[in-house]
């Protein structure tokens, strides 16, 4: 995922960072399904990629949470959504 880190805490806080990141990790964890491999634990996944953000910017502890709130949110709403599919009728 391309980070606009000049407008990160703005698209943290209205929404379009976890819309973009949920889009691209569904794209992934279906990837990851097909290849016959297991999804990783929603937190350590969300751990990892909030790293990983928050080394290419300066940010205060209260964005640096809501940042991790966010990618929590999208990786659990990609893995639900990924998971759900192997569920439905054929």
């Amino acid at each position: 995922m391309n980070i606009d880190y000049d407008h990160l805490e703005s698209n943290v806080y209205d929404g379009t960072f976890r819309t973009r990141l949920q889009e691209e990790l569904t794209i992934g964890f279906r990837q990851i399904i097909q290849a016959g491999e297991r999804l990783p634990a929603a937190s350590h996944y969300a751990a990892q990629i909030a790293e990983i953000v928050n080394r290419g910017t300066e940010l205060s502890e209260h964005v640096k949470f809501e940042l991790y709130q966010e990618v929590l949110e999208a990786v659990e709403a990609a893995r639900a959504a990924v998971l759900g599919e192997d569920k439905l009728p054929s």
